[in-house]
Protein backbone atom coordinates (compact mmCIF):
# COMPACT_ATOMS: atom_id res chain seq x y z
CA UNK A 1 0.00 0.00 0.00
CA UNK A 2 1.49 3.56 -0.72
CA UNK A 3 1.36 5.72 1.70
CA UNK A 4 -0.56 9.15 1.65
CA UNK A 5 2.56 11.00 2.33
CA UNK A 6 4.55 9.48 -1.00
CA UNK A 7 2.27 11.00 -3.63
CA UNK A 8 2.73 13.99 -5.13
CA UNK A 9 0.62 13.74 -8.71
CA UNK A 10 -1.62 12.17 -9.73
CA UNK A 11 -2.48 11.95 -13.66
CA UNK A 12 -5.33 10.50 -15.50
CA UNK A 13 -7.20 10.04 -19.27
CA UNK A 14 -10.02 11.50 -19.76
CA UNK A 15 -12.50 9.59 -22.26
CA UNK A 16 -12.98 5.92 -21.18
CA UNK A 17 -11.48 6.87 -17.52
CA UNK A 18 -12.68 10.00 -15.60
CA UNK A 19 -14.99 10.46 -18.01
CA UNK A 20 -18.40 8.58 -18.23
CA UNK A 21 -19.75 7.18 -21.94
CA UNK A 22 -22.02 10.34 -21.80
CA UNK A 23 -19.09 12.92 -21.07
CA UNK A 24 -19.76 13.86 -17.43
CA UNK A 25 -17.47 12.99 -14.81
CA UNK A 26 -19.31 11.38 -11.63
CA UNK A 27 -20.06 13.11 -8.12
CA UNK A 28 -17.60 10.74 -6.41
CA UNK A 29 -15.01 11.05 -9.04
CA UNK A 30 -15.26 14.90 -9.45
CA UNK A 31 -15.29 15.10 -5.40
CA UNK A 32 -12.12 12.95 -5.44
CA UNK A 33 -10.31 15.78 -7.40
CA UNK A 34 -11.25 17.81 -4.86
CA UNK A 35 -10.20 15.62 -2.16
CA UNK A 36 -6.82 15.60 -3.72
CA UNK A 37 -6.62 18.98 -4.11
CA UNK A 38 -7.25 19.69 -0.27
CA UNK A 39 -3.94 17.22 0.45
CA UNK A 40 -2.09 19.50 -2.28
CA UNK A 41 -1.59 16.59 -4.55
CA UNK A 42 -1.12 18.00 -8.37
CA UNK A 43 -4.12 16.53 -10.50
CA UNK A 44 -2.91 16.68 -13.90
CA UNK A 45 -5.84 15.41 -16.93
CA UNK A 46 -3.61 13.88 -19.49
CA UNK A 47 -5.72 13.34 -22.36
CA UNK A 48 -5.57 13.22 -26.61
CA UNK A 49 -7.97 15.95 -26.67
CA UNK A 50 -6.84 18.84 -28.09
CA UNK A 51 -7.15 22.03 -26.01
CA UNK A 52 -10.38 23.10 -27.51
CA UNK A 53 -12.34 19.93 -27.27
CA UNK A 54 -10.69 19.48 -23.70
CA UNK A 55 -13.19 22.96 -22.70
CA UNK A 56 -16.24 20.57 -24.36
CA UNK A 57 -15.79 18.58 -21.73
CA UNK A 58 -14.23 20.16 -18.42
CA UNK A 59 -15.45 23.79 -17.33
CA UNK A 60 -12.28 26.36 -16.22
CA UNK A 61 -13.54 25.50 -12.18
CA UNK A 62 -13.01 21.95 -12.51
CA UNK A 63 -10.41 20.90 -10.15
CA UNK A 64 -7.33 19.93 -12.14
CA UNK A 65 -3.81 21.52 -12.17
CA UNK A 66 -2.34 20.86 -15.76
CA UNK A 67 -3.89 19.57 -18.77
CA UNK A 68 -1.37 17.52 -20.89
CA UNK A 69 -3.76 17.67 -24.06
CA UNK A 70 -3.48 16.49 -28.00
CA UNK A 71 -1.83 13.59 -26.82
CA UNK A 72 1.06 15.60 -24.80
CA UNK A 73 1.75 17.81 -27.69
CA UNK A 74 1.06 20.49 -25.14
CA UNK A 75 0.86 21.15 -21.45
CA UNK A 76 -1.57 23.77 -20.23
CA UNK A 77 -2.06 25.12 -16.67
CA UNK A 78 -5.69 24.74 -15.69
CA UNK A 79 -5.52 27.68 -12.97
CA UNK A 80 -3.92 30.49 -14.82
CA UNK A 81 -4.96 29.82 -18.43
CA UNK A 82 -1.92 29.63 -19.16
CA UNK A 83 -0.11 27.36 -22.00
CA UNK A 84 3.59 26.30 -20.94
CA UNK A 85 4.76 24.10 -23.64
CA UNK A 86 3.93 22.95 -27.28
CA UNK A 87 6.08 20.53 -29.59
CA UNK A 88 4.94 20.34 -33.21
CA UNK A 89 6.40 18.92 -36.50
CA UNK A 90 8.22 21.82 -38.86
CA UNK A 91 6.99 22.64 -42.48
CA UNK A 92 9.82 20.13 -43.88
CA UNK A 93 8.65 17.36 -42.58
CA UNK A 94 5.00 18.25 -42.64
CA UNK A 95 5.34 18.23 -46.39
CA UNK A 96 7.53 14.82 -46.21
CA UNK A 97 4.56 13.02 -44.22
CA UNK A 98 1.80 14.29 -46.41
CA UNK A 99 3.80 12.77 -49.33
CA UNK A 100 4.86 9.39 -47.73
CA UNK A 101 0.76 9.33 -46.85
CA UNK A 102 -0.84 10.43 -49.89
CA UNK A 103 1.05 7.55 -51.79
CA UNK A 104 0.22 5.12 -49.22
CA UNK A 105 -3.61 5.99 -50.49
CA UNK A 106 -4.88 5.97 -47.05
CA UNK A 107 -7.46 8.29 -45.29
CA UNK A 108 -5.60 11.04 -42.87
CA UNK A 109 -6.10 14.25 -40.95
CA UNK A 110 -3.51 17.04 -40.55
CA UNK A 111 -3.58 19.06 -37.78
CA UNK A 112 -2.86 22.83 -37.69
CA UNK A 113 -0.56 23.94 -35.09
CA UNK A 114 -1.48 24.50 -31.17
CA UNK A 115 -3.44 25.83 -29.88
CA UNK A 116 -5.96 25.70 -32.79
CA UNK A 117 -5.09 22.31 -33.55
CA UNK A 118 -9.07 21.45 -33.43
CA UNK A 119 -8.46 22.78 -37.01
CA UNK A 120 -7.50 20.31 -39.70
CA UNK A 121 -7.24 19.86 -43.51
CA UNK A 122 -8.35 16.18 -44.39
CA UNK A 123 -7.35 13.75 -47.42
CA UNK A 124 -9.85 11.34 -48.33
CA UNK A 125 -8.06 7.82 -49.54
CA UNK A 126 -8.82 5.33 -51.75
CA UNK A 127 -10.48 2.94 -49.72
CA UNK A 128 -14.36 4.08 -48.22
CA UNK A 129 -13.54 4.71 -44.43
CA UNK A 130 -17.02 5.15 -42.58
CA UNK A 131 -15.07 6.52 -39.49
CA UNK A 132 -13.36 8.79 -41.58
CA UNK A 133 -16.76 10.40 -42.90
CA UNK A 134 -18.39 10.34 -39.60
CA UNK A 135 -15.10 12.02 -38.51
CA UNK A 136 -15.64 14.68 -40.64
CA UNK A 137 -19.64 15.01 -40.41
CA UNK A 138 -18.90 15.46 -35.91
CA UNK A 139 -16.58 18.11 -36.97
CA UNK A 140 -18.28 20.08 -39.76
CA UNK A 141 -16.91 23.74 -39.75
CA UNK A 142 -13.51 22.74 -38.47
CA UNK A 143 -11.71 21.58 -41.67
CA UNK A 144 -10.89 22.12 -45.48
CA UNK A 145 -9.71 19.78 -48.12
CA UNK A 146 -5.81 19.36 -48.06
CA UNK A 147 -3.61 20.25 -51.08
CA UNK A 148 -1.07 17.29 -50.54
CA UNK A 149 1.17 18.81 -52.77
CA UNK A 150 1.70 22.09 -51.39
CA UNK A 151 1.30 22.15 -47.46
CA UNK A 152 4.30 23.10 -45.79
CA UNK A 153 3.12 24.67 -42.21
CA UNK A 154 3.53 23.88 -39.24
CA UNK A 155 1.61 20.68 -37.85
CA UNK A 156 0.13 19.50 -34.36
CA UNK A 157 0.01 16.08 -35.46
CA UNK A 158 -1.36 13.62 -38.42
CA UNK A 159 -4.37 11.15 -37.43
CA UNK A 160 -5.20 8.09 -39.99
CA UNK A 161 -8.23 5.72 -39.63
CA UNK A 162 -7.71 1.95 -39.74
CA UNK A 163 -10.01 -0.69 -38.75
CA UNK A 164 -9.09 -2.62 -35.86
CA UNK A 165 -6.71 -4.64 -36.94
CA UNK A 166 -3.36 -5.59 -35.58
CA UNK A 167 -2.06 -6.60 -38.68
CA UNK A 168 -2.61 -3.51 -40.90
CA UNK A 169 -1.67 -1.44 -37.50
CA UNK A 170 1.61 -3.16 -37.32
CA UNK A 171 2.08 -2.90 -41.35
CA UNK A 172 1.46 0.86 -41.13
CA UNK A 173 3.52 1.61 -38.50
CA UNK A 174 6.23 -0.42 -39.70
CA UNK A 175 6.65 1.65 -43.12
CA UNK A 176 6.50 4.91 -41.43
CA UNK A 177 9.15 3.83 -38.63
CA UNK A 178 10.77 2.53 -42.21
CA UNK A 179 10.81 5.59 -43.99
CA UNK A 180 10.80 8.43 -41.00
CA UNK A 181 13.35 8.74 -37.85
CA UNK A 182 12.18 11.21 -35.13
CA UNK A 183 8.44 10.23 -35.20
CA UNK A 184 6.13 9.00 -32.53
CA UNK A 185 3.11 6.35 -33.42
CA UNK A 186 0.58 6.54 -30.87
CA UNK A 187 -2.64 3.51 -31.02
CA UNK A 188 -6.03 4.16 -30.04
CA UNK A 189 -9.46 2.56 -29.99
CA UNK A 190 -11.82 4.46 -31.52
CA UNK A 191 -13.47 6.22 -28.50
CA UNK A 192 -16.55 6.24 -31.24
CA UNK A 193 -16.51 3.16 -32.75
CA UNK A 194 -14.51 0.26 -31.43
CA UNK A 195 -14.50 -1.26 -35.04
CA UNK A 196 -11.54 0.99 -35.71
CA UNK A 197 -8.02 2.23 -35.16
CA UNK A 198 -7.14 5.85 -34.38
CA UNK A 199 -3.06 5.95 -35.99
CA UNK A 200 -1.80 9.20 -34.69
CA UNK A 201 1.77 10.84 -35.51
CA UNK A 202 3.33 12.88 -33.73
CA UNK A 203 6.93 14.50 -33.00
CA UNK A 204 9.24 11.69 -31.31
CA UNK A 205 9.16 12.97 -27.94
CA UNK A 206 5.34 13.38 -27.63
CA UNK A 207 3.21 11.38 -25.79
CA UNK A 208 1.30 11.31 -22.57
CA UNK A 209 4.21 9.96 -20.21
CA UNK A 210 6.41 12.58 -21.41
CA UNK A 211 4.18 15.11 -20.52
CA UNK A 212 4.26 14.24 -17.03
CA UNK A 213 7.62 13.57 -17.04
CA UNK A 214 8.00 17.38 -18.65
CA UNK A 215 5.89 18.22 -15.78
CA UNK A 216 7.45 16.29 -12.81
CA UNK A 217 10.67 18.33 -14.11
CA UNK A 218 9.01 21.62 -13.88
CA UNK A 219 7.42 21.25 -10.58
CA UNK A 220 10.13 18.93 -8.80
CA UNK A 221 8.14 16.10 -7.93
CA UNK A 222 10.37 12.75 -8.04
CA UNK A 223 8.29 10.67 -10.66
CA UNK A 224 8.40 7.88 -7.63
CA UNK A 225 5.59 9.62 -5.87
CA UNK A 226 3.39 9.42 -9.44
CA UNK A 227 0.14 7.63 -9.74
CA UNK A 228 -1.97 7.53 -13.47
CA UNK A 229 -5.02 5.97 -14.47
CA UNK A 230 -5.68 4.68 -18.05
CA UNK A 231 -8.14 2.62 -20.06
CA UNK A 232 -6.63 2.49 -23.54
CA UNK A 233 -3.47 1.59 -25.65
CA UNK A 234 -2.77 5.72 -25.68
CA UNK A 235 -1.96 5.61 -22.26
CA UNK A 236 0.66 3.27 -22.05
CA UNK A 237 3.21 6.09 -22.41
CA UNK A 238 2.19 7.13 -19.49
CA UNK A 239 1.48 4.45 -17.30
CA UNK A 240 5.07 3.26 -18.12
CA UNK A 241 6.36 6.83 -16.77
CA UNK A 242 5.04 6.95 -13.24
CA UNK A 243 5.64 4.66 -10.36
CA UNK A 244 1.66 3.20 -9.67
CA UNK A 245 -0.37 2.59 -12.90
CA UNK A 246 -3.68 1.88 -12.68
CA UNK A 247 -5.74 0.66 -15.65
CA UNK A 248 -10.19 0.68 -15.20
CA UNK A 249 -12.22 -2.77 -15.72
CA UNK A 250 -13.14 -1.11 -19.60
CA UNK A 251 -9.74 -1.22 -20.24
CA UNK A 252 -8.56 -4.08 -23.24
CA UNK A 253 -7.13 -7.30 -21.84
CA UNK A 254 -3.72 -6.81 -22.78
CA UNK A 255 -3.24 -4.19 -20.82
CA UNK A 256 -5.19 -5.79 -17.77
CA UNK A 257 -2.28 -7.93 -18.40
CA UNK A 258 0.84 -5.82 -17.54
CA UNK A 259 -0.81 -2.82 -15.39
CA UNK A 260 -2.82 -3.56 -12.02
CA UNK A 261 -6.41 -3.05 -12.70
CA UNK A 262 -9.30 -2.30 -10.94
CA UNK A 263 -12.75 -4.24 -11.57
CA UNK A 264 -14.75 -0.64 -12.00
CA UNK A 265 -15.29 1.02 -15.27
CA UNK A 266 -15.12 4.78 -16.17
CA UNK A 267 -18.79 4.56 -15.83
CA UNK A 268 -18.95 3.32 -12.01
CA UNK A 269 -16.75 5.05 -10.19
CA UNK A 270 -13.26 3.69 -11.07
CA UNK A 271 -11.23 6.93 -10.65
CA UNK A 272 -12.35 6.89 -7.24
CA UNK A 273 -11.88 3.01 -6.65
CA UNK A 274 -8.21 3.89 -7.87
CA UNK A 275 -7.65 6.65 -5.38
CA UNK A 276 -9.25 4.78 -2.89
CA UNK A 277 -6.52 2.00 -3.06
CA UNK A 278 -3.75 4.63 -2.22
CA UNK A 279 -5.40 7.27 -0.31
CA UNK A 280 -8.04 7.84 2.14
CA UNK A 281 -9.49 11.33 1.57
CA UNK A 282 -12.16 10.73 4.58
CA UNK A 283 -8.69 11.73 6.25
CA UNK A 284 -7.94 15.34 7.45
CA UNK A 285 -5.04 17.45 5.97
CA UNK A 286 -2.12 17.76 8.01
Amino acid sequence: MVRKEEIRLVATDLDGTLLRDDKTISVADYNSLVGLGKFGIVRVAATGRSLHKVYEVLSVDTPFDFIVFSTGAGIFDWKKQQLLFAEQFDGQRSFQLCSFLYQLGINFLIFKPIPHNNLFFYHRGISFCPEFENYLVRHVGDFEQLNVLDYSDIAGQFLIFIPNNNSIFSDIRERLIREFDNIKIIRTTSPVDNRFIWLEIFPESVSKGHGISWLCDFLGIDRKHTVAVGNDFNDIDMLDIVENPYVLGNSPDELKEIYRSVGSSNNTNGFTDVVRRFFSLNDKPE
